[in-house]
């Protein structure tokens, strides 16, 4: 299922001849769940969480590019009203996903220079202090 949109995108159709059909799919399914297990462990390391919200604003920007190349992405069968075929609406979750990762970038990086300035503060106390 996954070939034809792997075929016709413009950012991963390399993945097919370097992996294989399967290993396409294994590579996307790999990379987005260290990407996800990066923005989990954001919670509590914000750098992590940045590492993951910047690899899946590249996945998701990678599987968002597929839409305007996907071949019969549009159906007439709704009295002559284009609707959604499947794979389109598979792929139009990505905009979704794209969107949270930025806002989930936008909070890492809040909380890293937090953490960052929290620790100058301490070393500044320490040098003061000593």
């Amino acid at each position: 299922m996954l070939v034809p949109l792997i075929r016709h995108s413009p950012g991963v159709f390399w993945l097919e001849p370097v992996f294989g059909v399967r290993g396409d799919g294994f590579f996307l399914g790999s990379s987005e769940l260290v990407f996800g297990t990066l923005i989990l462990l954001g919670y509590w390391h914000p750098r992590l969480g940045i590492l993951g919200a910047l690899g899946s604003i590249v996945t998701f920007v990678g599987t968002c590019a597929i839409i305007p190349f996907l071949p019969d992405a549009w159906a007439k069968e709704a009295g002559g009203f284009p609707i959604m075929t499947l794979p389109l609406g598979f792929l139009f979750k990505d905009f979704l996903f794209l969107t949270v990762s930025f806002y989930l970038l936008k909070h890492d990086l809040a909380a890293a220079v937090s953490e960052l300035r929290s620790s100058r503060q301490t070393a500044r106390t320490w040098s003061v202090e000593g």
